[in-house]
């Protein structure tokens, strides 16, 4: 499928995707250790910068990609880190402060919101100076009283199938597959975002679940396919059949989970029958309609 379909286009690649973010979120300079926090307030809270700035705690690799998508919600830039051991390093500096903190193997997408951008701040001031002002600290506390300026967001992926999913339950090759669940989970955080946006008080997590898969599914393959939907969750028309679906449940939904896996199936079936092809060609706009007309109520 073409990334024409929600105007996406590739920024920075390799080594690049990280040094243009380090540009922004200095504290990516500051490797995880023990110690390390004072260095990584410095850099996120005031911009500055540790000595010897680098990134050699980082390995890179040359399919690493920076991405800005186009989403109703305005741009979102999505990291993708090909390297396990580099999206760990990334979550334990821009999560955990630097901290050298175990990341489980499970997590394989996060979405930071409300980053100080020092790039931002950067370019108000030239702005600010360049206008002829002279008190630029004075203007600057007044910018940033403002809820969200000088903030920005970004999405993190990593390599790795779906849902843990092995290609050989899919229609894919092993590489083919490892290259449309890095669009799915892309698209599918997105969607959360965009979701959280728009619909700030509008929260059902299963159905937030099937829905930013038919986000997911739609940019990465250009249809919604309800078996593969449903193989993500571990939903079947027979009940719960093992998958991540459990993440979602409460404890009285998790005692009757083959019927509310059951019901989860039904409406993925249900959302296949009724995407049309118009739905694919505006895949956030659809998942806008989904949320407005839920098919589950959890």
């Amino acid at each position: 499928m073409e990334d024409r379909q929600t105007n996406m286009e590739t920024s920075y690649c390799g080594r690049q995707a990280l040094e243009r973010l380090a540009t922004r979120f200095p504290q990516l300079y500051v490797a995880p250790r023990e110690g390390a926090q004072e260095a990584h307030r410095l850099a996120s809270g005031r911009g500055i910068s540790p000595a010897n700035a680098n990134l050699d705690h980082f390995v890179k690799d040359p399919e690493d990609e920076l991405r800005q998508v186009n989403t109703p919600s305005g741009p979102i830039w999505v990291l993708f880190l090909k390297q396990r051991c580099d999206f760990e390093t990334f979550l334990q500096i821009i999560g955990h402060k630097s901290s050298p903190v175990a990341i489980a193997p499970t997590v394989g997408a996060i979405t930071f919101l409300g980053l100080a951008d020092w790039e931002k701040v950067a370019a108000a001031r030239a702005s600010y100076l360049a206008s002829g002002g002279s008190e630029w600290g004075a203007e600057f506390a007044r910018l940033a009283a403002t809820p969200g300026a000088f903030r920005s967001r970004i999405v993190v992926i990593s390599e790795g199938p779906y849902s843990n999913i092995d290609a050989g339950q899919t229609p894919y090759g092993r590489e083919e597959w490892l290259r449309v669940s890095r669009k799915i989970r892309l698209y599918h955080e997105c969607a959360h975002v965009v979701c959280r946006n728009e619909m700030p008080n509008d929260i059902l997590e299963v159905w937030d679940e099937v829905t930013a898969d038919v986000v997911g599914l739609i940019c990465a393959t250009g249809a919604y396919n309800a078996q593969l939907a449903m193989l993500f969750l571990g939903v079947s028309e027979d009940g719960y059949a093992g998958g991540r679906i459990t993440e979602y449940l409460n404890d009285d939904q998790m005692g009757r989970i083959d019927e509310v896996a059951r019901e989860i199936a039904d409406a993925c079936a249900q959302i296949q029958a009724s995407c049309t092809p118009e739905d694919c060609a505006s895949p956030f706009d659809y998942l806008l309609r989904l949320k407005r007309t839920p098919l589950l109520q959890y």
